[in-house]
């Protein structure tokens, strides 16, 4: 398209005067023809859409859109991530402004007079396009992700990972020009894509993105199993936890991702996750009462040890209600005394001691029992750590 329409005198008065403002020469005396300046704001070849609101835009600006060394782009452009590249060189000398100019938004349609961020570079090629790129602010186009997992017989689980993009119900007139142009999308699921591989990125195609919309797409898809494991915090709870537990069948690498869960037509909202491809799933669905609860302790003092006079004997117990075999985890914390270090004693040594904690594991048949014994030589009698119960000789 033209960059310099050229008007009679005539069509200058009847037409184009009341909305050019600043564009038509200021001279009293005017030739046949006047030149008019309007611009176009570049047309991106893609965005990159980042879940916090950001778009960044990667355009082309041809060198018949460069009018004496100037073009415009959209004004809530973020300036710190502006660049120019011109025959694979970077530009930094240039000067911007935020002035009113004639833009077509669209082809076809008459230029309007919009205020716009004007780019003035004083050195450049001629006729040679420039590349430029630039975040903009409010973009009104947000999206997120959610996973969305569907229970299957034999213990399978569908998992999906879709993406939700939203945009507002106004969008600026230069946001839905640059959108109807159908650029590219890429999804950008981190804002630190430096340290985290591609499988932050999606690439979307050109599909049409328009105001108040919501679209739903589909980014990874995997079938995994899965297992149902009962966790009991002993010390601090008095029902076990459910929680579901499966392999990542995904790449991408994100946080506080929101998971679905869809089971006999209901579709249950569970905690935020973090996913990365070394990280199982662990999703909390619930406490089960279906499985009986023991605890109790015991405390004993003997004076003649200095250093560990007390000892306390634990015993944390389920009984399983269920009409099928559970796996349960019961867990307890670990306490280090402050002048001198704790003692153990088990009956059977835990399973597992992630950070300060103790896990024993066990399968439990339908109406059987599982108990953990232990008791610990401790200079305190009564151990902030195991706060659920009331220290004293007798125990309870």
């Amino acid at each position: 398209m033209e960059r310099k329409i050229f008007f009679t005198v005539l069509v200058i008065l009847a037409t184009a005067l009341p909305c050019m403002g600043q564009a038509v020469s200021d001279s009293s005396v005017r030739d046949s023809s006047e030149t008019v300046i309007v611009y176009r704001l570049p047309d991106p070849e893609r965005l990159y859409i980042y879940r916090n609101g950001t778009v960044v835009y990667d355009a082309k600006i041809p060198g018949s859109a460069i009018i004496n060394n100037s073009f415009v782009l959209p004004l809530n452009i973020q300036t710190d991530s502006f660049t120019i590249v011109q025959s694979g060189k970077r530009i930094y000398s240039y000067t911007t402004e935020i002035t009113e100019e004639l833009v077509a938004l669209r082809r076809g349609e008459r230029p309007s007079l919009v205020r716009v961020f004007q780019v003035t570079v004083p050195d450049i090629q001629p006729n040679v396009p420039l590349e430029v790129k630039y975040g903009i602010r409010n973009s009104g186009i947000y999206w997120d992700m959610r996973i969305d997992l569907e229970l299957q017989e034999n213990n399978a689980l569908e998992c999906s990972l879709l993406a939700v993009i939203n945009t507002e119900s106004e969008l600026p007139d230069i946001t839905q020009s640059i959108l109807a142009k159908q650029p590219e999308i890429i999804l950008a699921a981190s804002q630190n894509t430096i340290i985290e591989n591609s499988g932050v990125m999606f690439n979307l195609g050109t599909p049409l993105i328009e105001a108040n919309k919501r679209i739903q797409m589909k980014l990874e898809d995997g079938k995994v199993p899965y297992n149902i494991v009962y966790a009991w915090d002993a010390n601090d709870e008095e029902r076990p936890d459910a929680y579901i537990r499966f392999a990542n069948p995904f790449k991408t690498m994100a946080n506080s991702i929101k998971t679905y869960l869809n089971s006999s037509g209901m579709n249950i909202s569970t905690s935020s996750a973090s996913i990365s491809p070394d990280r199982n799933f662990n999703l909390y669905v619930g406490q089960q009462p279906n499985i009986r609860t023991f605890k109790s302790v015991t405390t004993a003092e003997f004076p003649e040890r200095e250093n560990l006079p007390f000892t306390h004997s634990l015993e944390y117990s389920v009984e399983n209600l269920l009409n099928q075999n559970i796996d349960i985890e019961i867990s307890a914390p670990v306490t280090y005394g402050v002048k001198h270090r704790t003692q153990y004693h088990f009956t059977k040594e835990p399973d597992a001691r992630p950070g300060d904690r103790m896990v024993w594991k066990f399968n439990v048949a339908p109406g059987g029992k599982a108990a953990v014994n232990f008791s610990f030589d401790a200079e305190t009698k009564d151990d902030p750590l195991y706060r659920q119960f009331d220290y004293s000789s007798g125990g309870r």
